[in-house]
């Protein structure tokens, strides 16, 4: 088993790579499940920073797949009895995605994929009654979170080493653990790619 694995790493690695870096924003909803039984309809979407890079290698001729590291702002904010509050978390992780790329011609692509991501908090407040409260043992944000989803972009291959790309891509979080807090970030970004 050992030997098969090392062989297709090993032909993934002959295929053509490129590296690619993509800043942009997310727009994040909160789903949890209260005491209640629940969602609070009083939590809102806010935007947050994304930054990634990653690994893009061909599997053929007209089929990717990346690897690569995150990092991820998933924001909310809301109000209760006119008191307003809001949360703000910072979220380091591991992503992979696998799909089709389709020549449009012109030197650009569409290319969708399937997405998954496994990340975890590294830092996390929640503004109330103006005052920060760490969220760094609050078990609803600092379980281990996967992610699942799907992405759309759109590349443009500038020469052959340098190519730019837009992205769309969202995504639904699943946790371990005793928290029933999940996010759902729906992510725009550019990047820049480059080729070996």
């Amino acid at each position: 088993m050992k030997r098969i694995l090392l062989l297709l790493l090993i032909s993934m690695t002959s295929f053509a790579q490129s590296y690619k870096f993509a800043v942009g924003s997310n727009i994040t909803s909160y789903v949890f499940t209260n005491s209640a039984g629940a969602n609070p309809s009083f939590l809102s979407p806010s935007s947050g920073l994304h930054l990634s890079l990653s690994r893009d290698s061909k599997l053929s001729k007209s089929f990717l797949v990346d690897f690569g590291i995150n990092y991820n702002q998933f924001n909310n904010v809301g109000d209760v009895q006119n008191i307003p509050f809001s949360y703000a978390t910072d979220f380091i992780g591991l992503n992979a995605g696998i799909g089709p790329r389709l020549n449009l011609g012109k030197g650009i692509s569409f290319i969708a994929k399937a997405n998954a991501s496994v990340s975890t908090m590294v830092n996390g407040n929640q503004f109330l009654l103006n005052r920060y409260l760490d969220l760094a043992d609050d078990n609803q944000f600092n379980s281990l979170r996967t992610m699942y989803g799907y992405s759309f972009e759109l590349h443009k291959q500038i020469s052959p080493q340098v190519g730019v790309f837009v992205k769309y891509q969202h995504l639904d979080s699943y946790n371990f653990g005793s928290s029933t807090l999940n996010f759902i970030p729906s992510t725009f970004s550019l990047g820049l790619s480059l080729s070996k």
